[in-house]
């Protein structure tokens, strides 16, 4: 097996550790903001805080899948197609967001506030499980010298 594919493979498990990792993490945060939204604003508050927090988890989430996906089985792409996922991501919750505030019933700031919280829960654990992982940045095929 060539190392290549080693790092590939290694690769692709960090993907699935720091998708459980934080998908757990923002969705107790989704929860806590679902709640303060509804007992704030009430029921309509809550319900568009949960569509923002479930946005979050599925377009932040796909995005650890695609990723994973494609480190399988070419390690060699993981910068491009992160840069790719990346654009693709924003585009569409940007798109998804402003879909959703003309919606009648849906509350525009809590909505945002959850997408915003969530956003951010989400990269602080998915930083935090990459720095803990320690994965080699660098893979070369020479051994120790």
């Amino acid at each position: 097996m060539s190392t290549s594919t080693d790092a590939g493979v290694q690769a692709a498990q960090a993907f699935g550790t720091l998708l459980r990792r934080a998908s757990l993490v923002t969705g107790i945060v989704a929860v806590v903001c679902v709640v303060v939204a509804a007992v704030w604003q009430g029921l309509s508050a809550g319900l568009s805080s949960l569509i923002g927090g479930a946005i979050v988890i599925a377009f932040f989430g796909a995005r650890l899948v695609v990723m994973r996906k494609v480190t399988e089985k070419n390690p060699h792409m993981i910068m491009l197609t992160a840069m790719v996922v990346y654009t693709v991501k924003v585009v569409l919750l940007g798109v998804a967001m402003l879909l959703l505030i003309r919606v009648d019933g849906i509350s525009g700031p809590a909505l945002g506030f959850t997408v915003i919280v969530t956003a951010v829960v989400w990269l602080a654990a998915e930083l935090r499980g990459f720095v803990k992982m320690r994965i080699p940045v660098f893979m070369t095929d020479e051994g120790p010298k």
